[in-house]
């Protein structure tokens, strides 16, 4: 503790004293109140209570000559900031698909020292020493009391204790029998372009990047398609259109990815559009999972910029297929496209983000894009999809 500064109540007081005898003993003296008295060393760790207001603390040392030495302190005590837990996601009583979406922020005049989420009476999540957390935790559909404590260097906790309610995970649409299906799309080996330019892809340009098909391995039916990038600082972007759909509203966007250990450790972000084209107007419904953020990423095409989501993306775990799905709509007639449902590996997250299309008076069109952004590694990446789907209605 130093002098003329605000502390709360208890006040901690830590003095050393010096001298070439022995110490005898200790007193602290609040105002002109012995308030303690201490023992025979040389150091004092101890806690003195206080009416809020100024006063002076003084710390005087014996030792065994008789002489003694003081110093003295002026505080300020004023009353703690209330230890609170505030969730404000879930909302009480709301209704939501599970993983939860569980955000939280603490308030307390001591640093915060962990967290714990409680469904019901189990744990099921356990925060670092942060004032807030942003996690999501699974649940069974029904009913649940959703408990989120936290704890702060005092040795104190503050809990907010809601009912949530979780529903079965949202299923997609099943398309109509007369749907249009582009399938196998990674096994169509002519019809693709890409680009590497900063104009088309973003980045610097730089770089080379390559496309293979028919890869037997990894693939899930013999036949996956392989897209690389050197790992200079860029990214690379294939993309394959499939004509004009006007009609069409609903796009269901369906594929696999994997990628190998040196691949997920070099990628910045790993990016997948569905497109569509009419009467001039851009409906590019991006989607990334952005390694570097740790989230999904929706584009604005009105407003050219990535807008993190609250789904969560990890790096895709090393040899091993993700199923990505993504159900998406676009309105014509207000020339908005709508982010509707992602499901990541059979778990399904409600977007219902709707976004702007852009005029650039390109010709009618839809198809779907894959694109590679490398991080400042400078390492080379693969990643490789298969059974990959579009179907519009």
């Amino acid at each position: 503790m130093q002098s003329n500064t605000t502390v709360t109540s208890p006040i901690h007081l830590h003095a050393t004293a010096a001298s070439p005898h022995p110490i005898t003993g200790w007193q602290v003296y609040l105002d002109s109140t012995n308030v303690y008295t201490g023992p025979a060393t040389g150091t004092i760790d101890t806690y003195v209570n206080a009416s809020n207001g100024s006063h002076k603390l003084t710390a005087t040392a014996w030792d065994s000559t008789g002489a003694f030495s003081s110093q003295v302190s002026q505080v300020t005590v004023a009353s703690a900031a209330k230890f609170t837990v505030q969730v404000t996601a879930p909302v009480v009583n709301s209704t939501s698909s599970s993983p939860m979406h569980v955000h939280a922020t603490a308030s307390s005049s001591y640093a915060i020292t962990g967290w714990q989420v409680y469904l019901d009476s189990a744990n099921v999540y356990t925060g670092p020493a942060t004032g807030t957390i942003d996690a999501y935790v699974s649940a069974s559909q029904g009913s649940h009391q959703l408990t989120v404590s936290a704890w702060d260097a005092s040795g104190g906790y503050a809990s907010q204790a809601l009912q949530a309610n979780v529903t079965a995970p949202s299923s997609l649409p099943t398309p109509p029998s007369t749907a249009s299906v582009f399938s196998s799309i990674d096994q169509m080996t002519t019809g693709w372009n890409s680009c590497a330019t900063a104009a088309c892809a973003g980045g610097t340009g730089a770089g080379a990047y390559w496309q293979a098909f028919n890869q037997g391995s990894p693939s899930l039916d013999g036949r996956s398609m392989e897209i690389y990038h050197d790992g200079s600082w860029g990214n690379a972007l294939w993309w394959h259109s499939m004509g004009a759909k006007n009609s069409a509203t609903n796009l269901l966007w369906d594929f696999y990815v994997q990628l190998d250990s040196a691949s997920v450790n070099a990628a910045q972000a790993l990016e997948y559009d569905a497109y569509q084209f009419v009467g001039g107007y851009n409906y590019m419904i991006g989607t990334e999972c952005n390694y570097a953020a740790g989230v999904w990423d929706t584009w604005s095409e009105a407003g050219g910029y990535w807008l993190h989501t609250n789904i969560p993306c990890k790096k895709f775990a090393p040899g091993t297929w993700h199923h990505i799905q993504w159900y998406m709509t676009t309105n014509h007639t207000n020339h908005t496209y709508t982010y509707k449902t992602l499901v990541l590996d059979g778990v399904a997250y409600n977007l219902n983000q709707t976004q702007s299309a852009k005029y650039l008076a390109w010709g009618d069109n839809i198809g779907a894009q894959w694109q590679l952004d490398v991080n400042a590694s400078g390492t080379g990446f693969h990643e490789w999809v298969d059974k990959a789907t579009l179907t519009v209605w």
